[in-house]
């Protein structure tokens, strides 16, 4: 039950952390998390777990948090908003890319003790990470699009839920699809572990999703009681 105990407490502080920088920092915060969670999810991404007996990849809770961190954007901020952060973690993760390969290409030093374990890294990056994200791109577009559909029959706070589940049901399907079979088919792994790596990282979102929209109403609650400074003041 190790991995189940640590998957919780990686779930409470990543979403803690969200708040932490949304009540800092403001729409701002939410921005940079998912600019930063992107980069960070492409690289948890490439270890693969036992959780709950079957296969999964790390990074499922740190791409919900910000499908959840887009949604507040665009409850709060506006669709146009929400857009801006998913470009920004595109570009990240893109950048990540291009600067990670050149680095890579340097010949190393006698003493260098990185490379090999650099390497290990990032040398299996690119192909996951433009799975990634392709399929981030595209689901985030998808999510806000079916969110947006949502909150026009929807649009009270009381309703935030049905608009974070909708979305996020719908357009993790794209996303978990796009990115299992860019990722992963044809690889190294056998076909069965890739099914049972788009079914289980399927299912971790879903859950994820279902407990992660309280923090949700959390970050709208604080920016309703003006907790929430979204320009820089001295």
């Amino acid at each position: 039950m190790f991995n189940e105990w640590l998957g919780l407490i990686a779930f409470l502080a990543t979403f803690l952390l969200m708040i932490v920088m949304f009540r800092l920092f403001g729409q701002q915060g939410l921005m940079i998390w998912v600019a930063m969670g992107t980069i960070i999810a492409n690289i948890q991404v490439l270890k693969t777990v036992d959780i709950f007996t079957i296969s999964a990849t790390l990074g499922n809770v740190m791409f919900a948090s910000i499908y959840l961190a887009t949604d507040i954007l665009n409850d709060i901020y506006g669709r146009k908003v929400a857009k801006r952060a998913v470009w920004m973690g595109f570009s990240s993760a893109l950048i990540m890319i291009i600067l990670m390969q050149i680095s890579l290409a340097f010949y190393p030093s006698r003493a260098d003790v990185s490379q090999e374990a650099l390497s290990a890294i990032f040398d299996l990056v690119p192909r996951i990470a433009f799975a990634s994200v392709v399929a981030y791109l595209i689901g985030q577009y998808v999510d806000v699009m079916i969110f947006n559909c949502i909150k026009r029959m929807f649009s009270s706070d009381r309703t935030f839920f049905i608009r974070a589940y909708g979305s996020t049901m719908l357009s993790s399907i794209i996303d978990t699809g796009i990115f299992v079979v860019f990722a992963f088919l044809g690889g190294p792994l056998p076909n069965d572990v890739v099914f049972e790596i788009f079914v289980t990282t399927y299912v971790l979102k879903l859950m994820t999703t279902i407990f992660n929209v309280p923090f949700g109403y959390w970050a709208k609650s604080l920016y309703r009681k003006g907790k929430i400074r979204d320009s820089v003041q001295d």
